[in-house]
Order: C-alpha cells, then sequence, then structure tokens
C-alpha cells in the first residue's frame, strides 16, 4: 500500500468507527479506532522509508515522532493500542472509547 493508501484506510476505518453499527458494539469500535491510527502511522512510515510491519515496529515510529514533533504523540498511540487491546478484553467502556478516540 502507498502511503495515500494508508491515509484513505485511516479515514475510512474511523468513519466506521463513528457509524451507528460501530457505536452499538464496544468492541468493534475499539478496533476500527486503532485500525485508523495504526494505517495513520504506516502513512507516515511509508513516507520516510521507516520499516512498518508489525506492532513494534510501528511503536519504533512513534518514538521516533515523539522525539522530532511531540513527545504526546507517544501517549495518544499508546491510548489507541488500549483500544486494540480492548477489541480482546472488552473492559473500556463507551466514555473511555470516546475519550481515546480523540
Amino acid at each position: 500500500m502507498t502511503p495515500q493508501d494508508h491515509i484513505a484506510a485511516a479515514s475510512d476505518f474511523l468513519k466506521l468507527a463513528d457509524s451507528s453499527i460501530a457505536q452499538q458494539n464496544l468492541l468493534l469500535r475499539s478496533e476500527l479506532l486503532w485500525c485508523a491510527a495504526a494505517h495513520a502511522v504506516k502513512a507516515v512510515a511509508k513516507r520516510r522509508g521507516w520499516q512498518n510491519r508489525s506492532h513494534d515496529d510501528l511503536f519504533d515510529v512513534i518514538g521516533h515522532l515523539a522525539g522530532s514533533i511531540d513527545v504526546r504523540i507517544e501517549i495518544w498511540f499508546r491510548q489507541a493500542n488500549l483500544l486494540h487491546r480492548n477489541m480482546y478484553e472488552g473492559d473500556l467502556n463507551d466514555r473511555a472509547i470516546a475519550r481515546y478516540r480523540r
């Protein structure tokens, strides 16, 4: 996929996460939000020629970006990862998911 493909996928996943179906299913909403975040990071990584094929790679990308752009990026991505974890565990409520969506 190209960086533009990843940006389009991120946008699509975000729209799906905000759909009425996802609003009723917290596990689905959590995973769709994670997918949007992951694709956004992959787009940046591809543009910069960085490895981006695993979770570890994505966290490495975030580490580079946090050091050069904004430390909060790492916090935000960790929140997105909590959404991914929630898809398996189901321990976040709708308020937490909405907060992490930002």
